[in-house]
């Protein structure tokens, strides 16, 4: 492990870290993360799914799927989907919604050009190489289609960015850990902050993977943020 007590794994061991850390926690995922965001997760979700505008015959994958929060909603608007995560028992949760597989954004068991949009919630601090997962979800996308994120981000005011710095860094683990018993699971959340791009360096590595028209939207007071761009139509 890093110094100065930090539990955010070195450098070559994130993926087994995050995939072991996941199946620990999978039972009570859903509860912990519905008390994080007093519930407003879900009215994030249903943001993003909002500005996305998929035709309702759309062929979705969900990208690091958890328990299934984005296939639930992809389901009920109809729609063709899948999942894939890393972590065997977080996709048990889920397989009431839909095909689901086990593996890594960094190598999708996808063929080109598969899906007519990917979303991902909450996953990109927790990939081993985001950059390798954007040439992949690229790869998978049809020319024109859509990659939407949804993801923590760090408040613009100084204000709500001091109660949300309180909040994410000391009782999130605080409860996370009694209700889960798992309490270096809900130090590395909120630590995995660290990993996130800039929204410059974001936005950058979209366009650097063939990736236009790229949004940002900010949510929750600046807490969140919700990221739609398309593959670009050669």
């Amino acid at each position: 492990m890093k110094q100065n007590d930090s539990v955010l794994p070195d450098e070559g061991a994130k993926q087994p870290y995050v995939r072991d850390m996941f199946d620990r926690i999978a039972g009570t995922y859903d509860v912990v993360n519905r008390l994080m965001t007093f519930g407003l997760d879900q009215g994030w979700r249903a943001h993003l799914v909002r500005e996305m505008y998929l035709d309702p015959k759309a062929r979705v994958l969900d990208l690091a799927c958890g328990t299934g929060d984005f296939l639930k909603a992809w389901s009920a608007k109809g729609m063709q989907v899948y999942g894939l995560d890393l972590s065997y028992r977080m996709l048990e949760k889920a397989k009431r919604y839909g095909p689901l597989v086990q593996g890594v954004g960094e190598a999708l068991p996808f063929g080109d050009a598969s899906f007519d949009a990917v979303s991902s919630g909450f996953a990109v601090r927790n990939f081993a190489d985001f950059a390798a997962v954007l040439t992949e979800v690229h790869r998978v996308l049809r020319p024109g289609g859509v990659l939407g994120i949804l993801e923590v981000a760090t408040p613009k005011s100084r204000l709500v960015r001091e109660l949300h710095g309180v909040y994410f860094g000391s009782m999130v683990p605080l409860v996370g850990g009694l209700i889960s018993a798992d309490r270096s699971a809900y130090r590395y959340l909120p630590e995995s902050v660290a990993y996130l791009p800039t929204d410059e360096r974001f936005r950058q590595l979209l366009q650097q993977s063939g990736f236009t028209q790229v949004r940002r939207i900010s949510v929750g007071l600046g807490a969140a943020q919700l990221l739609i761009a398309r593959r670009g139509v050669e």
